[in-house]
């Protein structure tokens, strides 16, 4: 084709084309990094951290073992962008792409290498990388807005279904989802479809041994079925609701959902019937004037492989703000326990375990304590995810709390302390199976002994410098004093608990 020609064919398609229209792109987005030490992480006074109890160890009682240090200090890195495009007025595609991890997004020394490629005078993310975790299309239309894709799920005060957009939030609500968002003066109605998990086969389930799918019979598939109603009224400062949630899982997900890890080492008798259970997720939020009172209440019922599953949790919140200087706040609730059993698997579960975001101390019911020895980093290059330990994965179960705390705001200045109280609802006792809520399984009582109930108390102070809207950076210091509950080892040894100190240096931005 001659010059002419090309010519022409431009002329032509820039006639003929209509006027593009630019699309609008938000960007908005957290960072943060935080400096942990925590001392005497194994909670036991006997431990030095350089050897490990071999009887203790691995028995189903709360031991600890050392890692090779009596202490654990580590950093974290983590990166969240939030673009969204503005297609039109009626069409919005929004996501959410990690840097790093915000759970595994260790730094630093937490970074090993191997031996022949250590440099002391370079620190290289391996493994590090850029992934969308949100992406989905927001649709207006007459009949309210439709929601398509990988979307954030949130609810109440957050037990249940917590989105985790908090600057320093680890863990998030998110599904694979179809929902409509109706919206009728005060009441919001709100059904969706949630994918949560296909398993390894779209044509049923199979177990992965190496490269080899071995066929498992029924489905590996786990999805929520929701219909909320949700009421706002503003000028009274009340929002309430209720969510009913029907979870179904196929019984090749039994395993992976530790509820049903029953027995000392497998599920044999509890593949049948997979899960199936409905969530009443009451929740509301009223105002007083200085006062605010928060509360959610989850009623469950149905079944967990053959097992029946009832039980329910409670989670209150209350604010008093008597001025912009002072603030006075107290939480209160229970997440249920599993009783003790006769037998290998028990004819009903009670077990409730909190959303991991919702956090009440900075070592009770944060760390998991008992995961600080074992792989925790993305960056180790000889270690699967399948099989790292999170350092943070401790929610609130199986106890009766009470948090009190107060706030002094002067200036960009903000002081805050925290003294938080903790029961188990239920114990091991003698002779018995009783269940282990960090292993999420049944462990025979060998020790002889029933255990305590004490969880123990935690005091919190901390202090953070807000420099503008955007930046601020803050240090807390936190005392835990375990209770006698994790005296037990399940052994004729009893753990010698001892007070954990930590101290967490953060600096974050929000823009």
């Amino acid at each position: 084709m001659n010059i002419f020609a090309r010519w022409v064919v431009l002329a032509a398609i820039f006639f003929v084309c209509s006027p593009a229209q630019a699309l609008d792109l938000d960007w908005s987005g957290q960072f943060r990094s935080e400096l942990h030490w925590v001392r005497k992480y194994s909670m036991d006074s006997s431990e030095t951290g350089l050897v490990t109890d071999v009887t203790r160890n691995g028995a189903g009682g709360y031991y600890i073992r050392g890692g090779g240090e009596r202490d654990a200090n580590f950093e974290t890195l983590f990166l969240r962008l939030t673009p969204k495009v503005v297609v039109n007025d009626n069409v919005y595609i929004k996501s959410e792409w990690w840097l790093g991890d915000p759970v595994f997004g260790l730094f630093g020394n937490a970074a090993p290498y191997a031996i022949d490629q250590r440099q002391w005078y370079s620190n290289n993310s391996r493994g590090s990388s850029i992934t969308a975790q949100r992406f989905w299309g927001e649709f207006v239309s007459d009949v309210g807005t439709v929601q398509v894709g990988r979307a954030p799920l949130n609810w109440g005060v957050g037990i249940v279904w917590n989105a985790g957009n908090g600057l320093f939030d680890r863990y998030q609500s998110t599904g694979d989802m179809i929902r409509l968002v109706s919206k009728f003066g005060s009441f919001s109605f709100m059904p969706a479809i949630i994918k949560y998990s296909l398993g390894n086969s779209i044509g049923g389930a199979c177990q992965i041994s190496g490269a080899t799918c071995s066929t498992v019979v029924g489905s590996g598939g786990v999805s929520d079925y929701s219909l909320a109603l949700k009421f706002e009224n503003p000028e009274d400062d009340f929002e309430g609701g209720i969510n009913l949630i029907k979870r179904i899982g196929g019984d090749a997900q039994n395993g992976s959902f530790g509820f049903l890890r029953y027995g000392q080492a497998s599920e044999t008798g509890q593949t049948g019937g997979g899960m199936v259970y409905n969530t009443w997720d009451i929740y509301a939020r009223k105002s007083f004037g200085k006062f605010t009172f928060a509360g959610e209440i989850p009623l469950v019922s149905g079944h967990l492989g053959n097992s029946q599953y009832k039980t329910w949790a409670v989670a209150t919140e209350a604010k008093w703000k008597p001025n912009d200087t002072w603030e006075v706040s107290g939480r209160a609730g229970q997440a249920p326990g599993q009783p003790s059993i006769i037998g290998d698997y028990p004819d009903k579960f009670r077990a409730f375990y909190f959303h991991p975001t919702y956090k009440l101390g900075l070592i009770m019911f944060n760390y998991q304590l008992a995961n600080f020895a074992g792989p925790v980093s993305l960056n180790n290059p000889t270690s699967s995810p399948e099989n790292l330990r999170s350092p943070f994965d401790n929610p609130v179960v199986n106890a009766r709390y009470l948090s009190v705390g107060g706030t002094f705001k002067a200036d960009k200045w903000n002081f805050h302390s925290t003294l938080t109280f903790a029961s188990a609802d239920q114990v091991a006792s003698a002779g018995t199976n009783h269940f282990n809520t960090w292993e999420r399984r049944f462990r025979a009582n060998t020790s002889g002994t029933s255990q305590s109930k004490g969880l123990g108390w935690e005091m919190d102070y901390g202090v953070k410098f807000q420099w503008d809207d955007n930046f601020q950076f803050g240090v807390d210091f936190g005392w835990y004093f375990p209770g006698e509950f994790y005296a037990f080892s399940n052994t004729t040894t009893p753990n010698a608990t001892s007070t954990v100190f930590a101290s967490v240096l953060s600096a974050g931005v929000n823009f």
